[in-house]
């Protein structure tokens, strides 16, 4: 479906839409934009911009560890039972 093709449709979907429906699609539109005017990481600290970048490269080398693995090691530090 092009460009052309799916505004159309969605002119036709609006159209014939409820009002919550319309405001959905309203709210969607303005947080769609209003993230497009700022950027997280150049409004950031310079401090958090590194450790991100650095946490960024440690991730493409494969330096990683998988939510399990950490979990594992913390309740085995710190002596906690594995929930089951």
């Amino acid at each position: 479906m092009g460009t052309l093709d799916l505004r159309n449709k969605l002119i036709d979907i609006i159209n014939s839409s409820d009002e919550r429906f319309l405001r959905m699609v309203n709210a969607l539109h303005k947080s769609y934009y209003e993230k497009q005017e700022g950027d997280f990481f150049t409004e950031s600290p310079s401090e958090i911009q590194e450790i991100l970048l650095e946490s960024r490269a440690q991730a493409q080398m494969g330096n990683v560890r998988s939510h399990k693995e950490v979990m594992a090691e913390f309740r085995q530090k710190y002596n906690i039972s594995n929930p089951t």
